[in-house]
């Protein structure tokens, strides 16, 4: 096989579907730590949030039958872990980063406990019935529309809109305007009356709301079990993206896309090249070191909110 024939043979419409497919976890995740740094709160505990969500969805679509109430059930608990996140970040003050981490611990040693004493074993839980998957038909006569966008998650519609509605938000409504406000000079923000605090609060839970979304698309859309390690990364890929993406909607849409192209492209790339000349592992490190490269070159230059992970003190009178 010749150089043009491998290219051929990785840069298909398969690759473009799986990018989407494999993106809806990230887009999720990393508009809703777009909405939590706009307000100038880091919330390192995506990833963990993101696995409770994966967990919580897979085992209530287990009892109930029915994910739909799975999904429902993840967003909610994805905004309890989100409250106790945001009361040790903001009403306590704590460091924010330390806080997000000892997030992501707990969501991972409950995670993995809960598994053994529902199931009586670790690993993994039954499989469950899965969301639905969107097919128009008016699509059948649209080349490359088809084979990327028919047969996809019901979520991904959210997903691609998502950013769209995040900055009309952001940029045409008095509440975006005080969301940015309350993440570069909430001092100023106080002076007119809104409370930072508050905002900041709606901001945590909005952020982990979406996070718990993701991590539920895992386990009952993506695929129709969880598995404890099943998230792998994608919370801190997500962090990545809105560093990556400068805090902004289509910039964090797009890293978000490229992060997923990436991670489809390294399960296109073993099957594509033999052992011999790369060992698998190679490509299955692809997205993680492409994302250290990024928080390395890019964090400096990220212009997010002035006040990011400053707690806001009143002022006395």
């Amino acid at each position: 096989m010749d150089f043009l024939e491998v290219i051929k043979s990785i840069f298909t419409l398969s690759l473009a579907y799986a990018t989407v497919r494999i993106c809806i976890s990230i887009v999720f995740a990393g508009m809703g730590e777009m909405i939590t740094e706009r307000s100038g709160v880091f919330n390192m505990g995506v990833e963990g949030i993101m696995l409770m969500g994966a967990f919580t969805a897979a085992v209530v679509a287990h009892f109930t039958g029915s994910p739909w109430i799975g999904l429902l059930a993840a967003a909610v608990v994805g905004v309890l872990i989100g409250l106790i996140f945001a009361f040790v970040a903001i009403t306590v003050k704590a460091n924010q980063a330390i806080a997000g981490l000892a997030i992501y611990l707990l969501c991972v040693g409950l995670s993995g406990y809960l598994l053994q004493v529902l199931f009586a074993h670790g690993g993994n839980s039954p499989k469950v019935e899965t969301l639905p998957k969107i097919h128009f038909g008016f699509m059948e006569h649209i080349p490359v529309i088809k084979d990327v966008f028919n047969d996809q998650s019901v979520l991904m519609f959210p997903a691609l809109l998502l950013p769209i509605i995040l900055y009309i938000v952001f940029y045409k409504t008095p509440w975006g305007t005080w969301l940015r406000a309350a993440g570069e000079n909430p001092k100023a923000l106080a002076v007119v009356g809104k409370n930072p605090i508050t905002i900041r609060y709606i901001a945590v839970l909005a952020g982990s709301f979406f996070a718990g979304i993701g991590g539920a698309y895992l386990s009952i859309s993506q695929t129709s079990i969880f598995s404890e390690k099943m998230v792998n990364g994608r919370g801190f890929i997500a962090l990545a993206a809105v560093i990556f993406g400068n805090v902004k909607p289509a910039g964090v849409f797009a890293a978000c896309m490229f992060f997923g192209f990436m991670d489809a492209l390294q399960f296109t790339l073993q099957t594509v090249i033999p052992d011999q000349y790369f060992p698998r592992e190679v490509f299955m490190a692809l997205p993680y070191i492409l994302t250290l490269l990024i928080l390395g070159g890019f964090i400096k230059r990220s212009s997010g909110p002035a006040d990011i992970s400053n707690p806001y003190e009143k002022e006395s009178r």
